[in-house]
């Protein structure tokens, strides 16, 4: 179970030289300090508040420290919600048949007889049935219905707006699922940048479908705010351009600043991916598209590592650094100046 620092305490004299106090995830004292956040959906366990007791205490005393273990740590493992995996539900009850048991040869009955004590497939296979039950399969017909379900649950509940395309393997319809929650709509309509540059990042390899997370987000003085995101079970040039303009879809009537979700903002950054500059082109034809400089770099030194180029081992370094200098220049002139060394000390090496 996750145990989040509930309260640190303040050390005053020399005895104590640590104090810390972890309550459940799923306790009233964590949820209040996470600011009593509502649930998207009934059957969420990570966000349920089920005022859990559990609680760890940890303390550090000056007078243990030359000790092995000097840490106490005082466990009081009283949670009162589910949260197992089949291991960790098998182990938790194997403890109990451990504590419940009067003698080694009782406990030996107990651990050999399947009936009161059964084995990891038979866990894992009626944990499997439950959560297909109770959420949907992983794929197909019974996932799809229960993502619908959960998006209309979503769009009623007031929290933002999200828009699901069903993956059809006979017409060729990618999978896509587009969302804007509501602080992303305080973004678009409250801050600047938001109509100014707006970075595109796409992530994948999370789950077994790898499917691929795309977020829309800005940067500004508090950080990255988000835009919006999609999810998608590929990241061909059609299905992000479809991703795109249902993603307009749901977006807020001020998105971008004022600019509106058919103009979309002045400078998109993006990484070095084809189809994603393509898709955006399409869909907001009016945007500039750059590349992220770290991108660049990236892929400039997989191609120096890559050995079909005969690139020498000990001209790696040299060469990027020079790269660098070429990238961060901050007038035409440098970047001339030092792309013309660059010229110098490696075109005669590799021709």
């Amino acid at each position: 179970m996750t145990m989040p620092e509930s309260r640190r305490y303040k050390i005053k004299g020399k005895k104590v030289l640590f104090r810390e106090k972890r309550h459940c995830i799923h306790s009233k004292l964590v949820k209040e300090k996470q600011g009593n956040r509502e649930l998207k959906c009934s059957q969420s366990s990570q966000l349920q508040n089920t005022n859990c007791a559990a609680t760890i205490h940890l303390r550090l005393k000056l007078c243990n420290i030359e000790l092995s273990h000097p840490l106490e740590v005082n466990l009081r493992f009283t949670h009162n919600h589910d949260g197992h995996s089949p291991a960790s539900a098998m182990y938790d009850y194997e403890d109990a048949l451990y504590l419940s048991a009067m003698d080694e040869q009782e406990l030996l009955v107990l651990l050999a007889d399947r009936m009161t004590n059964p084995n990891y497939d038979y866990i894992a296979k009626l944990f499997y049935k439950y959560r297909e039950m109770a959420l949907g399969d992983h794929n197909g017909t019974s996932m799809f219905k229960r993502l619908e379900e959960v998006v209309n649950d979503y769009n009623n509940s007031g929290h933002g707006k999200t828009i699901l395309q069903e993956y059809d393997s006979c017409t060729g319809k990618a999978f896509i699922l587009c969302v804007v929650i509501n602080l992303m709509n305080q973004v678009h309509e409250r801050v600047l940048q938001s109509g100014e540059l707006c970075y595109i990042d796409a992530s994948a390899s999370f789950e077994p479908l790898n499917t691929s997370i795309t977020l829309l987000y800005i940067s500004c003085m508090v950080g990255a705010l988000p835009l919006g995101l999609f999810i998608t079970s590929d990241e061909s040039e059609i299905t992000l351009e479809k991703a795109l303009n249902l993603l307009k879809t749901i977006l807020p009537q001020h998105a971008f600043f004022g600019c509106e979700s058919q103009v979309g903002p002045k400078v998109f950054l993006t990484d070095d991916s084809s189809a994603e500059r393509n898709a955006l082109e399409l869909c907001w034809p009016e945007g500039i598209r750059l590349l992220c400089t770290f991108h660049i770099l990236q892929a400039f030194w997989r191609w120096l590592y890559d050995l079909k180029h005969h690139i020498n081992k000990e001209d790696w370094g040299p060469i990027i650094k020079k790269m660098k200098e070429i990238l961060y220049t901050t007038s035409g002139s440098e970047m001339h100046t030092h792309y013309c060394e660059f010229k110098q000390m490696f075109y005669g090496r590799y021709p």
